[in-house]
């Protein structure tokens, strides 16, 4: 079979998968040919040997699963960054960058970070590659989570800038230090609406996704406890979703937070905020 032919092929059987049938059966034979995408225009009469195909095959059964794209990649790009990403991972979405980016721009030289619920590690990581001048603790409840986290960092380089943390929120975090900003994007989603989540979403880790009966609980553990750990004047900021603005920033008034902000995502819909701890 011919690399066109593949290509054809891939994009049919994925007709009723996704949105983009033939994108993702470029991605996926590029990924089995181990080139750049780019390069299949010129290699588009050659004919695949038989382990190429077999390979792109079998990617293209599991894509028919429902199995994220990125898992059977194994990558993810956030940041300009590539991480990789496995099942003990969510997938690092776009919109995540915008609260990086925020945190970005209320950095100073020096600063002491946290990113609670760390997952593939792309919020801690990101904030290290492209703020030299700080210091970051990520912390996770999964081990497995940690692992990814840890393996980022050093495929990334910033190893020695991060300190990794198991940790259940705040519960294994010393009490005698004391950060800048402590950022978070926590599971947010309502339990009740987690069987309505496309079936990709499904494939991801519940703990990264299951935000409790009103999709608030982590905010309602995490934002209280801010008053131990930040600083006076220090930040909290935090990824919400849909609706969840007046409930989040309710929280951070009632726990000596002012100065809210909310940050809207390119569909308008409201998706950072955040507060300043002034008690």
């Amino acid at each position: 079979m011919k690399v066109y032919e593949a290509i054809a092929l891939g994009a049919k059987e994925l007709e009723s998968v996704c949105p983009n049938p033939r994108l993702e059966s470029e991605l996926l034979l590029s990924h089995s040919l181990r080139i750049d995408r780019v390069k299949l225009a010129i290699k588009r009469d050659e004919v695949l040997k038989e382990e190429e195909l077999e390979r792109f095959l079998k990617y293209i059964e599991k894509r028919k699963s429902r199995i994220p794209y990125q898992y059977i990649v194994k990558k993810q790009h956030f940041m300009g960054f590539e991480f990789y990403v496995d099942e003990r991972v969510l997938i690092p979405r776009p919109e995540t960058e915008i609260l990086v980016e925020e945190a970005l721009k209320r950095m100073k030289s020096g600063d002491l970070i946290l990113d609670i619920g760390t997952g593939s590690g792309a919020i801690a990581i990101s904030i290290a590659k492209l703020f030299p001048d700080c210091k970051v603790y990520a912390v996770d409840v999964s081990e497995e989570a940690l692992e990814v986290a840890k393996y980022n960092a050093e495929k990334l380089g910033v190893a020695e800038k991060i300190i990794f943390i198991k940790s259940d929120v705040f519960s294994n975090i010393p009490q005698d230090v004391k950060f800048d900003l402590i950022v978070s994007n926590p599971p947010y989603i309502k339990k009740a609406e987690l069987e309505n989540l496309q079936e990709e979403v499904k494939k991801e880790p519940i703990l990264a996704l299951d935000g409790g009966e009103d999709g608030l609980f982590f905010y309602k553990r995490i934002i209280p406890d801010c008053k131990f750990y930040l600083k006076k004047g220090g930040r909290g900021l935090f990824e919400i979703g849909y609706g969840q603005r007046e409930e989040v920033e309710k929280i951070f008034l009632e726990n000596g937070f002012d100065e809210i902000e909310v940050i809207k995502d390119l569909a308008h819909i409201d998706r950072v905020i955040i507060g300043r701890y002034n008690l």
